[in-house]
């Protein structure tokens, strides 16, 4: 097997690690989000426990890409405000 192909699957096993603890995170924020608003799980179909999952998952996504930009300005010595 070459470099480029080792690389690769690297890569896509690092993604699968990610995608996981992303999951388990959101999942995690799931159940806060429903013990807050009292709501039992099973009060829920799977479609619907799926979309608020979803929607963690993006909460998250966009923490860090928002996060990452202002490192990255913060390195170019660019303030936010």
């Amino acid at each position: 097997m070459n470099l480029t192909l080792q690389m690769r699957k690297l890569s896509g096993e690092y993604r699968e690690k990610i995608r996981l603890k992303l999951r388990e995170k959101a999942i995690l924020r799931t159940k806060a989000r429903l013990i807050e608003n009292r709501i039992e799980i099973d009060e829920l179909s799977d479609e619907e426990i799926e979309v608020v999952i979803k929607d963690e998952e993006d909460k998250i996504l966009d923490e860090y890409k928002t996060k990452g930009i202002i490192a990255l300005l913060a390195l170019l010595g660019i303030s936010w405000i």
